[in-house]
């Protein structure tokens, strides 16, 4: 290893914190990555703040719904590494037994996989609508839920929320979703939810075009059948910023 990739002593948590995320992001690149790897190996407290960030957002895997591609990707992808098949009155089966072409594709996966991959991310790029996630989490910043929507479609909208671990809420208490919109409106609510792992919160037009300029999103423990008040009455368990992706 080279003298400037060597271990390097990060001072300051705050430091230590935003190369850490970084890390898990995929954002920290080259020369600048490769020392963070190294110091990994004599920093406990280094690797303890990876895990943090590993745990931290790993609930955003689940709250990207996936996207499934169009015939014609499939159909570039075969072209262009030269396994398409011919317009033969042979079945599919016949042909990829009879043709070189196949046997060629198959040392070429690297590339297959190459190309799939700039397909789906051109697609996402293309795609009109985004999607924003918030992830909801305690006091001492431990992810308890996600909440993900698509921006920007008219009309009603569904929120997907889905609570991490087995929770439990106490009885004659409801859980209430709130809205914090910009500035500094006061709440806006959501309506109910439980405590199942995933479900769905449907919202009125009004409420759809407003939610994708929120800030973030709430969670309240209220009275059985919600807030009296129209605003949050008691303890906010949970909080999240709203993050378009």
């Amino acid at each position: 290893m080279s003298g400037e990739d060597a271990d390097v002593k990060y001072r300051g948590e705050a430091l230590q914190d935003a190369l850490a995320a970084e890390y898990v992001l995929g954002t920290l690149h080259g020369r600048a990555r490769r020392r963070f790897e190294h110091s990994l190996h004599s920093d406990p407290g280094l690797r303890r703040r990876v895990t943090d960030w590993q745990q931290r957002l790993a609930p955003l895997n689940d709250a990207i719904e996936p996207v499934q591609p169009p015939a014609r990707v499939w159909t570039g992808i075969e072209r262009r590494l030269g396994i398409a098949p011919a317009a033969t009155g042979r079945g599919w089966g016949q042909w990829i037994w009879a043709s070189l072409a196949f046997w060629r594709g198959l040392g070429l996966i690297g590339a297959l996989a190459s190309v799939l991959l700039a397909g789906l991310l051109v697609l996402r790029v293309a795609q009109p609508h985004q999607m924003m996630v918030v992830v909801l989490a305690d006091q001492q910043d431990r992810p308890a839920m996600t909440v993900s929507w698509q921006a920007h479609d008219r009309g009603d909208k569904r929120l997907r929320v889905r609570v991490i671990g087995h929770a439990t809420m106490a009885p004659d208490t409801a859980w209430e979703l709130w809205m914090l919109p910009e500035g500094e409106a006061k709440p806006v609510s959501l309506g109910l939810i439980s405590t199942h792992e995933t479900q769905f919160v449907r919202l009125p037009p009004k409420l759809a075009a407003q939610v994708d300029r929120a800030r973030g999103l709430a969670m309240s423990v209220e009275p059985a059948g919600g807030s009296p008040t129209g605003l949050p009455t008691g303890p906010v368990l949970y909080k999240g910023a709203c993050v378009p992706l």
